[in-house]
């Protein structure tokens, strides 16, 4: 189940401009570059590097605005914003999804005492830098019938980056339940547990076998208090 509120806010014209603009600067400058290809810009990937962008910056509307966020009050007064990586491309991943739900219902650690009731719903399979990973997808099955959240799979993970560019115990991703065997899996998409910014929260414990033994420099970084 994803933390954000998912409501749609319509942005400004000069938003809008602004977010293109620093979107063809992040990919001009900041993209990871290939040693024996020169970066090709491709219209696509500045148009997705401009929704992400755009993505974000409504995100830390919703986190300031007192009617949206899970921040109480003087957490939104320290609140300036989250912190991610560049927006790349490249960790928008083609996975292979294979269903397997023949495992029992078990009780998911958190940081808590709170135990939420999962179930291991499939294995996602892809490959970064030639090197092939696996990560579990959880259905949460207190969830599983709610009209907004029934259709969302949770992927917790840890990887390389922890503890120094992102958060230590681990990042989540939300994916909408395949209805293929082969989709896209973005790690640019990677979000904080609510515990990355206050110890008030309870948050499931990535399972030690999504820990992925790579650094997935995408997603969001280490909350800056």
């Amino acid at each position: 189940m994803s933390q954000s509120n998912r409501r749609k806010m319509k942005p400004s014209l000069v938003v809008v401009l602004f977010v293109v603009i620093i979107a063809i600067f992040y990919f001009l400058f900041f993209m990871q570059k290939d040693e024996n290809k020169a970066t090709k810009v491709s219209l696509d990937e500045i148009n997705y590097i401009t929704e992400m962008i755009e993505s974000r910056k409504l995100k830390d509307i919703e986190f300031a605005d007192s009617t949206q966020s899970r921040f109480n009050a003087d957490e939104r007064a320290t609140f300036h914003g989250l912190n991610y990586f560049n927006p790349d491309p490249y960790y928008r991943l083609e996975v292979i999804f294979t269903v397997d739900t023949s495992t029992p219902n078990f009780k998911m650690p958190t940081n808590t005492d709170r135990t939420p009731n999962y179930r291991v719903y499939g294995f996602l399979d892809f490959k970064i830098h030639d090197t092939t990973y696996r990560l579990t997808a959880f259905q949460n099955m207190d969830f599983k019938d709610d009209a907004e959240y029934g259709g969302y799979l949770f992927v917790p993970y840890s990887d390389k980056t922890n503890g120094n560019e992102s958060y230590g115990a681990g990042r989540y991703i939300d994916i909408l339940i395949p209805g293929e065997k082969i989709f896209v899996l973005d790690f640019n998409e990677s979000y904080n547990p609510y515990c990355a910014y206050s110890e008030r929260w309870s948050c499931p414990l990535v399972p030690f076998e999504n820990y992925l033994e790579t650094a997935i420099p995408a997603g969001e970084k280490k909350y800056k208090h």
